[in-house]
């Protein structure tokens, strides 16, 4: 194994010196840090990390949790989390909590006894005493990702679900559209619940409640969609436009609808949530909202790694707005003859 004795030979310099090129702390001439990056080139040296953080109190490590790190919508805001925190020489270890308060509590304290210097959390349930004793005994810095489940957290990053879901079901409105479908996720979630109230809020502006569209909970899956679309066929209700949970859903109900033979937009107009890879591919294109999962990541992370650098946030509640995008999926209610619709 190359040590740093090595590259202090190779390079004609002292151990000292070569140290604090390796952890970019104290001057050292240029002409020096040029033979000694060469020599870690040509050696092949790589720094003990372990060993630094254990000299400077660091392990230069974040931990973090988000609900199920499988899922492709949490991998995106883990991809904004280790870009943030590369650019600043960190490394990112994450760990599932898969909406489950003792799972979440796990997640939590394994993360803190491998040594994190901060955590950034995505959790769906209140964090349970004893973990929060934990977390603050340690004098770990927490941001949380979502929503307030741990109240003490040095800052807070969210995403305006709320309103996202508010101006969907507006256009939907708008276009004439009153007998909508409502194919939602579970409501242990928070994005559910939020999502909820925006589409309240909505109805409420036209005289309408929740009660005056169909509503059917489930699993943000693909699965849900097709399932739950073939019984909103099934079941009489005349819908002229689905609002899907998320665009995963959203995939499945446009199966569904095509294979009953309806034309989207033409016949049912469908609308998304969180603006997928997926969404602009499908045919036709998803009207959704675009979740920005990744920014709310990098964001949470450079407020933790200002925090870890003894800095004062500017902001410590940032909200990220979650905008509508509209593709080729919602149409104008045509209505057909000898069907009346009221405008509201």
């Amino acid at each position: 194994m190359v040590t740093i004795n090595d590259v202090s030979r190779r390079a004609g310099v002292s151990r000292s010196t070569v140290s604090r090129v390796i952890a970019d702390n104290g001057y050292v001439s240029e002409a020096k840090r040029k033979l000694i990056e060469a020599a870690i080139a040509e050696l092949g040296y790589r720094p003990n990390t372990m060993a630094r953080g254990l000299r400077s109190n660091r392990s230069n490590m974040i931990g973090g949790v988000v609900v199920d790190v499988a899922s492709p919508f949490y991998a995106q805001m883990v991809g904004g989390m280790q870009k943030a925190a590369r650019a600043a020489g960190k490394s990112v270890l994450i760990a599932s909590g898969y909406a489950d308060q003792a799972e979440e509590s796990r997640a939590i304290i394994e993360l803190i006894d491998r040594s994190c210097d901060g955590l950034l959390l995505y959790l769906e349930n209140p964090i349970r005493e004893d973990v929060a004793d934990i977390i603050r005994t340690s004098r770990t810095p927490v941001v949380t990702i979502g929503g307030d489940e741990y109240p003490v957290a040095r800052a807070a990053v969210r995403i305006d679900n709320f309103t996202g879901a508010l101006e969907a079901m507006r256009l939907l409105l708008a276009q004439g559209h009153r007998h909508i479908a409502y194919l939602s996720g579970g409501l242990m979630y928070r994005d559910t619940r939020d999502r909820l109230r925006g589409i309240r809020a909505a109805l409420q502006e036209k005289g309408l409640t929740i009660d005056d569209i169909y509503v059917e909970h489930g699993d943000f899956e693909e699965r849900f969609g097709v399932a739950g679309t073939e019984r909103l066929l099934a079941s009489g209700f005349p819908v002229t436009a689905i609002f899907a949970g998320d665009d995963d859903v959203a995939a499945g109900a446009l199966l569904a609808l095509k294979s009953a033979g309806k034309r989207v937009p033409e016949d049912i107009s469908l609308m998304g949530f969180d603006d997928n890879f997926h969404a602009r591919h499908l045919t036709p294109s998803l009207t959704t909202v675009r979740q920005p999962v990744d920014e709310a990541g990098r964001v949470a992370a450079q407020l933790l790694i200002k925090i870890l650098a003894g800095q004062v946030p500017e902001q410590a509640e940032i909200t990220i707005e979650a905008p509508l995008i509209r593709r080729d999926s919602v149409g104008a209610l045509v209505s057909p003859p000898g069907r009346k619709e009221f405008a509201g």
